[in-house]
């Protein structure tokens, strides 16, 4: 299978209003398609978006996981039956549901790390546009998770998405997309491990400025639960109003994500 980049997260939340205004007001993503009350689209720079779904919205119960993730691939139909016959279970019929206009097909399943992902077919992706607010986030450019089944995880990413290995330790493993963005995952309970990464996978945000992005956050009263700055850039971690886990991740100038520059 050959996985992209990561172009969709959606998160199913008890604290739908809430998490709607902070990803509007705090990080000051776009807010597109949305319905009162249950669901709310934010369009990304890139082309790729964030959904919030209402947790009263029928279909999703295993929606249960934490943000889910979606990995755009060329070939829908043929990851499906990779994924089948290497004994990954696939969630749900392929969307979208009869009726819904949505220009992409997705199919959702469960990783080794227990938690849900999607791959995705979007052949009508929206051209890139340019990002806005004091923020600027851009797109979707990075993904970690904590992991029991580490082994099968690396095996995961190396055999059955077809990444790219940055690095590898007993530990760690960080693989990238095509598309720069990247792939991490960290043994549970190990050295590397971060013990706020219980809330399932962990997406992050790219920034212009990752500062200012920390300023911005903490003067809106967003505690920051792990920050790093390195010469390349830096990241900060934080908890939405859904509960889960998020990242904000900026680079240094003649630094950016894996493959850009």
């Amino acid at each position: 299978m050959h996985a992209i980049g990561i172009v969709w997260v959606g998160t199913r939340t008890l604290n739908f209003d809430a998490t709607v205004r902070f990803f509007q007001d705090v990080l000051e993503m776009r807010l597109g398609r949305s319905r009162p009350r249950d669901y709310a689209r934010f369009d990304l720079p890139d082309g790729s978006f964030l959904e919030v779904l209402d947790a009263a919205r029928p279909g999703l119960t295993h929606f249960s996981t934490g943000p889910v993730p979606g990995f755009l691939v060329d070939d829908l139909d043929g990851g499906r039956a990779e994924l089948a016959s290497q004994g990954y279970e696939l969630i749900g019929d392929v969307g979208p549901r009869p009726g819904d206009r949505a220009p992409y097909r997705w199919q959702d399943f469960r990783a080794p790390d227990g938690c849900v992902y999607e791959i995705i077919d979007y052949p009508e992706r929206p051209p890139p546009t340019e990002p806005s607010g004091a923020m600027a986030v851009t797109k979707v450019v990075w993904c970690g998770t904590s992991a029991e089944r580490f082994e099968e995880v690396c095996r995961f990413y190396r055999e059955t998405l077809e990444l790219t290995v940055i690095e590898q330790t007993e530990d760690l493993i960080e693989c990238s997309f095509p598309d720069g963005s990247s792939l991490e995952a960290f043994r549970r309970g190990g050295p590397m491990d971060h013990p706020h990464f219980r809330t399932g996978p962990a997406p992050a945000f790219a920034v212009a400025d990752i500062d200012r992005a920390m300023e911005l956050l903490r003067a809106c009263g967003v505690p920051l639960i792990l920050t790093r700055r390195r010469d390349w850039g830096g990241w900060a971690h934080f908890r939405a109003p859904d509960g889960c886990i998020y990242e904000v991740k900026g680079f240094a100038p003649g630094h950016g994500p894996v493959g850009e520059v």
